[in-house]
């Protein structure tokens, strides 16, 4: 498979802020009859899409299952072949393996505006923590999907997108159902169903003394598929256990301090963090950050007179659950997810808006009624109460996935594929470069161990890691080492934007 490095006409869509004029037509994929018109375009094309639809015979009875699954006539799947099964998966992936620039936007964009960008198979919508809804997903990808069509009619490679939610499949399904009705609409596109797989391994443990939360990408999945969807839903509803239980021990820890009943709730900390409210990611570490905001909230800010006085001069709550309502609505409006940190990052800033108290006198403030023995003495049990449903090496809690209970989840499915997304960010618990390689040598024998034969790709060409572990991935020795890992292990390596925002060639 090549992709064309021939310069293309510009096309008609925002690229940071600046708007360029297209010089091409709009393609539609069919051609128009002077007689019978659109009528005669729309025969066409669905025509086409039967033809199309028959030449990976593997995803023809993966498109007939997503459609059965769904109450849909299976006889429909030409309906959905924008949606590509493991046969076709494979084939885009591997045609992939060494370049690179199939999955980056470039440096000054120019895979966007030439076109030679043709992947991003690691997206996230409104069903986790995504900014876009599946519809505009869809609908972005499409645009851009007819214009790498319009400029190379010849050539074999469409543009592809995966989609992979956390730990959800709700907007997998809801594509399905998308695409089935207009189907012409996305004839140009090439859609993965996935979803992206929180799990927690003990990994290098004589390097690293706690599990590593692992994200794990399925390609080619069947969302509704009984055993699988059921394997889905029992992880949420195990963490839901795990965040009722929480609040109650915390809740336990303070009415015995300070004879109050029921301080905390479950509800309360899923306004403040999405991923609490639909169960999915690590819930652990959100609902400890819940607990200590609540805490420096009560025992901290609404008892500083200061504070207190400039929110009553502007009609601002100054009860503890009124002021958590607040922050998180503030917080909302630039993420949807609220980011729910530790008092000392959430606070300051929100309290400053408030009040017009410079953000340093606030986190002052905090600072020092946080080391108050009272407040000091609270959080010391609540940590020693709650650590009981941390993940560790033996969980006492094993509320979290493996690899191998991710293997389990997809028996039912035997030709979904797994692959270990954004590598890198694993190496993060150790600083040494030799300790970061071998982290990643086990972390990858035991991925292809307990994944067994759908431990199928590695992401090894991700755009989006923070300072640092950029730096690191763009080494030669890291490149040679992702190189070696692939052929090692026999895996397929992919990249992406793993997209979060609105726009769809980066996170």
């Amino acid at each position: 498979m090549k992709i064309s490095g021939i310069q293309s006409n510009v096309i008609n869509y925002n690229i940071k802020g600046k708007s360029k004029k297209s010089k091409s037509p709009s393609f539609k994929g069919a051609i128009t009859d002077p007689v019978y018109g659109d009528a005669w375009a729309s025969m066409y094309s669905y025509d086409k899409l039967k033809r199309e639809s028959s030449k990976y015979p593997k995803d023809v009875k993966y498109r007939e299952s997503l459609l059965a699954n769904l109450g849909i006539s299976p006889k429909d799947q030409h309906m959905i072949r924008p949606i590509i099964g493991p046969q076709e998966i494979k084939e885009v992936i591997k045609g992939y393996n060494d370049k690179p620039q199939a999955y980056s936007k470039g440096e000054t964009w120019e895979n966007v505006n030439n076109h030679t960008m043709r992947a991003n198979i690691h997206m996230h919508t409104q069903a986790s923590d995504g900014a876009l809804t599946i519809g505009d997903l869809l609908d972005k990808s499409a645009e851009y999907a007819n214009k790498v069509k319009s400029d190379f009619p010849n050539e074999a490679e469409p543009f592809v997108v995966a989609i992979t939610d956390h730990d959800t499949t709700e907007s997998a399904t809801g594509a399905v159902k998308i695409i089935h009705e207009k189907p012409l609409k996305y004839q140009n596109l090439r859609v993965i169903l996935g979803s992206e797989l929180t799990s927690f391994n003990n990994v290098a443990t004589d390097l690293v003394h706690t599990p590593i939360n692992t994200h794990v990408l399925a390609y080619g999945i069947d969302p509704n598929e009984k055993d699988f969807k059921g394997f889905i839903d029992s992880n949420k509803q195990r963490k839901q256990v795990i965040e009722e239980k929480m609040t109650d021990t915390a809740n336990k820890v303070y009415a015995d301090m300070f004879h109050k009943d029921n301080f905390f709730s479950v509800g309360e900390a899923k306004k403040q963090y999405l991923p609490i409210q639909k169960n999915i990611l690590g819930i652990f570490n959100g609902m400890d950050n819940y607990f200590k905001n609540k805490i420096a909230v009560e025992h901290v800010i609404l008892k500083n007179p200061d504070i207190k006085s400039k929110l009553e001069e502007r009609n601002l709550p100054t009860d503890t659950e009124g002021f958590m309502d607040k922050m998180s609505e503030f917080h909302k409006t630039f993420d949807r997810n609220c980011k729910i940190l530790p008092p000392k990052k959430t606070l300051p800033e929100f309290v400053s808006v408030c009040t017009d108290i410079p953000q340093e006198d606030v986190l002052n403030i905090l600072n020092e009624g946080l080391k108050s023995k009272e407040v000091t003495a609270l959080n010391k049990a609540l940590d020693k109460s709650t650590a009981e449903y941390r993940i560790t090496l033996n969980p006492k809690h094993p509320f979290m996935p493996t690899f191998s209970t991710l293997y389990e989840g997809l028996e039912s499915q035997p030709d979904a594929m797994l692959g270990v997304a954004h590598p890198i960010d694993y190496t993060k618990a150790v600083t040494e470069e030799d300790k970061k390689f071998k982290v990643l040598t086990d972390l990858y024998t035991k991925f292809k161990k307990e994944c067994k034969e759908k431990a199928t790709f590695t992401e090894a060409y991700y755009q989006s890691y923070k300072p640092g572990r950029k730096e690191f991935n763009a080494e030669p020795k890291t490149q040679k080492f992702l190189d070696a890992v692939s052929k090692t292990f026999g895996l397929i390596k992919t990249g992406s934007a793993d997209t979060h925002g609105l726009n769809v060639f980066v996170r």
